[in-house]
């Protein structure tokens, strides 16, 4: 029994909440094409970044055309579009509806519905077997306990790559907290989990997975860890 005081089904609860609602609002607009603050466009810019680099890793992997992919937490469908223009058979799983319903939109708008499953689902619950796993910006939320769980799950579900992003600790942003100090109120988002690099260490240990990349994205007020961590 773990005596941490990470719950699980709070924890999901939360996510689905904020993703459902303001969070929706905020991250679609990032996603999106609206006119941003300069802290919010450099978010913006940096995800773009990031997306770029994970596209280009997951092209190295030489997957066949319509290797199936799992995109967990799609967020309103970017990266999964961008997958299933590419010829790759994709499952978009997000927590919350919302997200789902304007990732499925902005699919159909794009003509490319026929290539994406949709699901609203969590890391920790969904299933399948994939060619590959890609999940952005989503464990972030997870503190390491959760991240160790959902991390889990989602190495069970590929005998290939989880190219995923997570946020490294770091003393610096650990003390003046990022999130909270510099971004002002109405910008602030979900506390962003930092995961200690034994933490990541033990995570790995636990799917028998290997990192085989690793690139640090910063950009303004966006930074994440870009991993790509395999089985063989």
């Amino acid at each position: 029994m773990s005596s941490s005081s990470f719950n699980a089904e709070e924890h999901k609860k939360m996510l689905r909440s904020y993703f459902n609602g303001q969070g929706f609002q905020r991250w679609a607009s990032i996603y999106g094409d609206d006119k941003l603050s300069s802290v919010r466009n450099t978010v913006r810019q940096g995800h773009a970044v990031m997306m770029d680099k994970a596209f280009d890793w997951l092209q190295q992997l030489g997957l066949p055309k319509g290797a199936s992919i799992l995109d967990a937490g799609c967020g309103t469908g970017l990266f999964s579009i961008r997958l299933a223009k590419a010829g790759y058979k994709v499952t978009s799983v997000d927590i919350a509806s919302q997200m789902v319903n304007k990732a499925k939109e902005e699919a159909t708008r794009q003509g490319v519905e026929k290539n994406i499953t949709f699901e609203v689902n969590t890391l920790e619950s969904v299933s399948g077997t994939y060619d590959a796993v890609v999940c952005f910006d989503v464990l972030i939320h997870y503190p390491a306990e959760g991240f160790s769980q959902a991390f889990r799950n989602l190495a069970s579900l590929t005998k290939g790559s989880v190219i995923f992003t997570y946020a490294p600790y770091n003393k610096i942003l650990a003390l003046q907290h990022w999130i909270g100090g510099y971004f002002p109120k109405k910008e602030r988002r979900t506390t962003i989990q930092m995961i200690r690099d034994e933490e990541m260490q033990n995570a790995m240990k636990k799917t028998g997975m290997k990192v085989k990349t690793r690139e640090k994205i910063s950009f303004g007020f966006y930074h994440t860890m870009l991993m790509n961590a395999s089985h063989n």
